[in-house]
């Protein structure tokens, strides 16, 4: 039993409703199973049920058994105070709120049919057709084929003009700085990569400049502009980049980015938003002329060597602030530079060719050819 099964069951409502109960045999009537949530907290938000002959709306978490509530650890996290009902698949342990009252909880293998599991298994876990014409590929001829996937990777870099255009027009033509706020969100992936974006615009790119070779003042910068230096210090590390942050703040007028929150929840600790900022700090510490370097290169080995950079020595130990971890550098590997090549780069220099009125393609389909084929995906 995997927790995407649950997801299935759950979003879609794919169980009885005839005399649904949770496990204390207290009737319940789902109204709305709420919105996927695809940032930190519970599973779904905003739904809606009729328990106790009253209606209720919150959140609802899902695990395959009971337990593992504690094993996540969502007894000391607030995130999980509003949850108003505790879906699983085994009833394996009693649950509570933080003050001690029983969380309703619904066990879903008491209202799941056999061929409910069957129909999932066969649309979901068997590996599907490619395209329901799989069959007839063959017969269609390798020069065409190879030529419409190349027509769909322009159309698809096409259509990115619009929005780097955008920002080179708010940047004044300044294709370093649009570059600093791509990265930016690149480097904050699917979890942060908007708060990133935001972060990143708001900060006058000629700062950066002006702290060339000065990392930790550049980590300190985007740290604080994203809200990660606020509260009371976590450790000695903590409380430097938050003086660096506040005499920057003051000597630059910045405002406040946002009060939107970065993610950590469903990251890998390499992925932790505090890393991938130290990373970036770190690469324009090294070099605040990197689309210049980046247009000169011509291949994606050489590409790469400008991205041969570590955090700091601080995360070493660290994932995050005050919590030591196992030794070991945090580099940039080249499974994320490869998404930084798809999504980031790769657009660019194609934007910059049709900007100066050239082609482009050539070198775009021969930097999409260097990338391992798992890797390109949009």
């Amino acid at each position: 039993m995997k927790e995407a099964f649950l997801h299935y069951l759950w979003r879609f409502q794919k169980f009885s409703q005839a005399n649904l109960m949770t496990t204390d045999s207290r009737p319940i009537q789902v109204l709305d199973p709420g919105i996927l949530n695809k940032g930190a907290g519970p599973d779904f938000l905003s739904a809606h049920i009729y328990l106790d002959q009253l209606h209720w709306n919150g959140a609802v978490e899902l695990h395959v058994l009971s337990s593992d509530w504690y094993r996540h650890g969502h007894q000391k996290d607030p995130n999980y105070d509003g949850v108003i009902l505790h879906v699983v698949w085994e009833n394996d342990s009693d649950v509570c709120y933080t003050h001690g009252n029983p969380i309703p909880t619904l066990q879903l293998d008491d209202f799941v049919t056999d061929q409910e599991f069957q129909h999932y298994e066969k649309i979901f876990v068997k590996k599907p057709l490619f395209v329901p014409c799989e069959a007839f590929m063959e017969q269609f001829p390798t020069s065409n084929w190879l030529d419409w996937q190349e027509r769909l990777l322009v159309e698809r870099m096409e259509s990115r003009f619009e929005s780097i255009y955008s920002l080179l027009k708010a940047t004044k033509n300044d294709w370093e700085a649009v570059l600093f706020v791509l990265l930016a969100k690149g480097f904050g992936l699917n979890q942060n990569g908007a708060i990133f974006f935001t972060m990143a615009e708001q900060i006058p790119f000629d700062r950066i400049r002006q702290l060339q070779g000065q990392p930790e003042n550049i980590e300190a910068l985007l740290m604080g502009q994203l809200g990660l230096l606020e509260g009371e210090a976590k450790d000695a590390y903590h409380l430097d980049l938050k003086k660096r942050y506040l005499y920057l703040k003051v000597k630059y007028q910045l405002v406040d980015c946002t009060h939107q929150k970065v993610c950590f929840a469903r990251l890998r600790p390499a992925n932790f938003p505090t890393i991938r900022i130290a990373q970036l700090a770190q690469l324009y510490s090294k070099n605040t002329a990197l689309f210049q370097d980046l247009i000169q290169h011509k291949s994606v080995a050489s590409s790469f060597e400008l991205f041969s950079v570590a955090a700091g020595v601080y995360w070493d130990t660290h994932f995050n602030f005050a919590v030591v971890s196992k030794k070991g550098q945090k580099k940039i590997t080249s499974s994320f530079f490869d998404l930084i090549l798809i999504n980031t780069l790769i657009p660019l220099r194609f934007a910059y060719a049709n900007y100066l009125g050239k082609a482009g393609e050539a070198d775009l389909f021969e930097w999409f050819a260097k990338i391992p084929h798992e890797k390109i995906a949009f």
